[in-house]
């Protein structure tokens, strides 16, 4: 699953590898989801607009949670940030953490009780 309730906009293009010009002003999810499955198309991913925080816990419940080998996350504001990585942390999932706050990028790997 990929979910991200915001457009491409022409500035993301020189830092989000999968989206070109003719992609701006479409879904972020749905166009991640298209060029991934281009890169392997035995990739099974279903594009959301969600967002992840409290509102949202009757999607992204107990059930999804504990489907999930790992998550991978990407995002450029802090709150959602720390959401997710608290329902890791609770849930004992690896994540991958990558984004950017302003001008500075992050990208780290969190392991349950090892990191």
């Amino acid at each position: 699953m990929v979910t991200d309730n915001d457009t491409i906009a022409l500035s993301n293009l020189n830092r989000q590898f999968l989206f070109r010009l003719p992609d701006v002003d479409h879904g972020k999810s749905e166009v991640a989801c298209a060029a991934a499955k281009v890169a392997n198309p035995d990739i099974n991913l279903k594009p959301r607009t969600d967002m992840i925080y409290p509102a949202t816990e009757s999607i992204y419940n107990d059930k999804f949670w504990n489907e999930r080998t790992f998550v991978v996350n990407a995002v450029d504001n802090q709150k959602a940030r720390l959401y997710v990585d608290s329902r890791c942390a609770w849930f004992e999932k690896p994540l991958l953490e990558s984004g950017t706050l302003g001008t500075i990028a992050n990208s780290q790997m969190i392991i349950p009780h090892k990191s």
